[in-house]
């Protein structure tokens, strides 16, 4: 729906086109920067058709698309006109070295422009500006409204269109001034984000040097240990006593050669036994009833420094005088690690 067609024959004519550009964008509701894009590619357009076209003409027209308008302006100019491939580089590039002046800010403040031509028959240039959450009535009330408008309202002087250009200019240098504002406040926000996590960094490689500290010593207590564990059942390989070791849940850990040999059992058969597994092996050698046994049981439970001696009996071979001790091992004075059996 066209609203309104305005001849470009002199400068004078660029201004009024402006204008009425202008007004087109108030009425249909379009911001302040919006406004400002439209009359300064209107304001290109109508100068690439004077010095380049010869003259020609610029028309407004609403467009529709579902609940959207567009406003179109097309420029229609008396020139030479484009060949295919110049219109392809302008489109492409926004080159406006010779053919055409302006397009590139054209193409980069509207949102589409297309560009028609024939030799000898002159250009036309269509550029469209998108209006969302409007609808068709609105677009045909407007229509109507700017067509009358335009028919009573009166060319501005150059002095006028000046003002109205710096108006427009302090009202987008507001607008700017406002996101400029923002974004220092997102930018204070994010430097002071940034500072946290580099203390945060700071503290981690702190903390990391710590665990490399900490890993670099157990490793070296681990070395230590291994190297007295080695040295221990070296020492248990060459007594003559038969040697068991359970830890703080009774569980055996070790059990010397000595003990395998007395009682005819593999090592691998003696190490990892529970607790009640290893007080039932006992239980069956030692000389105590079975009630009696599990009441010594119990009391090496619940005092766990006990000291405690007590006989065997070695069934199927000949009877000796074997016997058990049993001692708490301790760290430091009261913390129980385990306990030392000792059969001789």
């Amino acid at each position: 729906m066209e609203i309104y067609s305005q001849e470009i024959q002199d400068e004078k004519d660029i201004i009024a086109t402006r204008d009425r550009a202008r007004v087109i964008c108030e009425e249909l509701g379009f911001g302040i920067t919006q406004q400002l894009q439209v009359a300064t590619s209107v304001f290109e357009l109508g100068k690439n058709i004077l010095e380049h076209g010869g003259g020609g003409s610029i028309s407004f027209s609403i467009l529709t698309d579902g609940d959207s308008i567009s406003l179109q302006a097309e420029g229609q100019d008396h020139g030479p006109g484009l060949t295919d491939s110049q219109i392809e580089e302008l489109l492409k590039s926004g080159s406006s070295t010779t053919a055409l002046r302006g397009v590139a800010a054209m193409k980069r403040l509207m949102d589409n422009i297309e560009i028609e031509s024939e030799l000898d028959k002159g250009t036309c240039i269509r550029l469209i500006k998108k209006k969302t959450q409007s609808t068709k009535n609105l677009a045909r009330n407007i229509v109507s409204f700017l067509q009358q408008k335009f028919s009573s309202r009166k060319n501005p002087s150059l002095s006028e269109e000046l003002r109205i250009q710096n108006l427009n200019l302090v009202q987008t240098l507001s607008l700017y001034e406002e996101k400029n504002q923002e974004l220092e406040a997102t930018n204070k926000e994010l430097l002071d984000l940034k500072l946290q996590l580099e203390k945060s960094n700071a503290e981690l490689q702190d903390r990391t040097s710590e665990l490399q500290e900490a890993l670099l010593s157990l490793g070296d207590r681990t070395t230590e240990l291994e190297a007295h564990n080695r040295r221990f059942s070296a020492v248990l390989g060459q007594m003559s006593e038969g040697i068991v070791i359970t830890d703080r849940s009774g569980v055996v850990t070790t059990a010397n050669d000595q003990f395998c040999t007395m009682f005819d059992r593999e090592n691998k058969n003696v190490v990892g036994l529970s607790k009640s597994e290893w007080y039932t092996i006992l239980g069956k050698i030692c000389a105590m009833q079975p009630d009696e046994w599990n009441k010594t049981c119990a009391s090496l439970d619940q005092n766990p420094q006990t000291i405690l001696t007590f006989g065997l009996t070695m069934i199927g071979k000949e009877k000796s005088a074997l016997s058990c001790r049993t001692t708490p091992i301790l760290d430091g004075e009261t913390k129980l690690v385990g306990r030392l059996w000792i059969f001789e």
